[in-house]
């Protein structure tokens, strides 16, 4: 994914699927709040009243966001979100999703509009990298002799 993009990109004629992102959230910020209020939709997960929200960080490591799914008066933890930017410095949410149905979790980010009051949650398939080729095995050692060599008289 392209961060300077906004998620935005076109798709080819010929395309391979893994050459594009594809919005799977659409999201509302809040800036009195810092809040971001939206939902997640793919061809098997839809989730409405989702919501980013900032987390009280102890160290730098932890998350910036933490993000909920409000359903029925309690909230349920779908994942987290840290802020980084871009090689041209625009700002974005890098995001994981993670749930114990998934095989593994979503990783994701959050493009806020230009004016910050939309934002795009983007998704890309991973590629996966071709399999490392196989070393061939080493040819055996000659072995040494424990006994030694004559010394010449």
């Amino acid at each position: 994914m392209n961060p300077d993009t906004d998620g935005q990109q076109a798709i080819p004629a010929q395309s391979n699927r893994r050459d594009f992102a594809m919005i799977i959230g659409n999201f509302s910020y809040d800036p009195d709040l810092d809040t971001y209020a939206g939902e997640i939709t793919t061809l098997t997960l839809q989730r409405t009243d989702v919501r980013f929200l900032p987390s009280e960080k102890t160290s730098e490591k932890e998350p910036d966001y933490r993000i909920v799914h409000e359903f029925g008066g309690m909230a349920f933890e779908l994942g987290a979100a840290w802020t980084r930017s871009s090689d041209r410095g625009r700002r974005y949410l890098s995001v994981m999703l993670d749930d114990p149905a998934l095989p593994t979790s979503i990783n994701a980010a959050l493009f806020p509009s230009d004016g910050d009051e939309q934002a795009a949650l983007v998704w890309q398939r991973q590629v996966k990298k071709p399999p490392a080729a196989e070393s061939k095995p080493e040819a055996p050692r000659a072995r040494k002799s424990s006994r030694q060599a004559p010394r010449p008289s």
